[in-house]
């Protein structure tokens, strides 16, 4: 039954009180996510993704979409989430449809159904839509942002940073994409845990990111090959300023100063699309490397140093799912630094390459 968003609190109510008379369950709520479906054929895999979420921090979702009209309304369908299919009530669920012109009215009809005093978190869900202003609008309501920089192009990386820095006084920005890296990152870092290995940070010549791409993508980096070398030029003192592209079908090479950054398509039907597949660092004499093998939750860590031999390694990680990814993100409400210095810095190499279009395009 479609309701008026001033009917969506009584009605929850009303369905609390017959929970509370049917199981007991304590009404326990920690936070408010919106999700923002951007396209249609997404909404089915969001809702299944706040329901798990929901299992395990208890919330209210707003899951938001919007359909062409010529009568602007917004109206609610209203349920509760449960553990099990047969278990108690954990929080409320909350499906938005916003008709015609209103979705422009979605930022301040989501903040009026937020649970008051308790954080607000906004999950936009897909790509960003070139000249559109909801995400930006909703940054500003928001707590926590949450991103999935994977199903984007790689010149949203320059408005996400645009948007983070513009908020960042009054929300933390987040991305999956940033999340499922930390496996990676934290293996690259092990190749400087010694003397031996940070004496060749300084004769750092080239990097090599194999990734797989998205089905039909020509763009010659993943935004996830992209954020990781921007943490990587980030943790290095690379500068972005005069970097020089020269760029193939399925490949791409950055030089920025004395380094080197190539990016290569490597496609793999087994990982998400995005994923790193390989990481190659070398120097004057040395050679590290990172390879995912033929079971995709495998890497093979290996480390050429003359001198201070390494025996090669194998370490299992897991490729998160969405909902635990979103977890993760909700797990960790606050600003990264991190994050937002590799996010602006990747959004700037890549750049030249993946450049947003200065004015609104031509009818055809």
């Amino acid at each position: 039954m479609r309701l008026s968003l001033d009917k969506v609190e009584p009605e929850l109510a009303k369905l609390w009180e017959e929970e509370a008379r049917r199981t007991r369950a304590t009404r326990v709520e920690l936070l408010t996510l919106v999700a923002l479906v951007s396209e249609p054929h997404l909404y089915d895999r969001a809702r299944e993704v706040v329901e798990r979420v929901a299992r395990v921090h208890p919330l209210r979702t707003v899951l938001a979409t919007w359909i062409e009209s010529e009568h602007a309304g917004i109206t609610a369908d209203v349920a509760l989430h449960r553990v099990s299919p047969d278990g108690p009530a954990c929080g409320d669920a909350i499906a938005v449809e916003a008709a015609g012109d209103a979705r422009d009215w979605l930022p301040e009809n989501t903040d009026r159904l937020a649970l008051p005093d308790l954080p607000l978190c906004v999950w936009w869900v897909g790509d960003l839509p070139d000249y559109d202003r909801l995400f930006d609008r909703m940054a500003r309501i928001a707590d926590v942002v949450i991103v999935n920089s994977e199903e984007m192009d790689l010149r949203d990386l320059e408005k996400l940073s645009t948007v983070s820095a513009r908020v960042r006084h009054t929300c933390a920005m987040t991305d999956m994409a940033w999340s499922r890296l930390r496996p990676l990152q934290e293996m690259v870092a092990r190749f400087f845990d010694d003397a031996a290995g940070r004496e060749c940070m300084r004769a750092l010549e080239r990097v090599t990111i194999e990734f797989s791409p998205r089905a039909g993508d020509k763009e010659v980096a993943s935004t996830q090959a992209g954020l990781l070398f921007g943490w990587m030029a980030n943790a290095l003192g690379i500068r972005a300023e005069g970097v020089q592209w020269k760029r193939g079908p399925t490949w791409g090479e950055a030089t920025l100063g004395r380094v080197v950054a190539r990016f290569e398509h490597h496609p793999r039907p087994d990982v998400p699309p995005g994923s790193i597949v390989r990481v190659a660092l070398e120097f004057d004499g040395a050679r590290f490397d990172i390879e995912r093998q033929d079971d995709p939750r495998v890497f093979r860590w290996s480390r050429e140093t003359p001198g201070a031999p390494v025996p090669p390694q194998t370490l299992g990680v897991d490729i998160a799912e969405e909902a635990g990814l979103l977890i993760r993100c909700l797990e960790r409400p606050r600003r990264d630094y991190l994050f937002e210095n590799s996010l602006q810095l990747a959004s700037k190499i890549v750049r030249p390459i993946a450049p947003r279009l200065s004015s609104l395009p031509r009818p055809m």
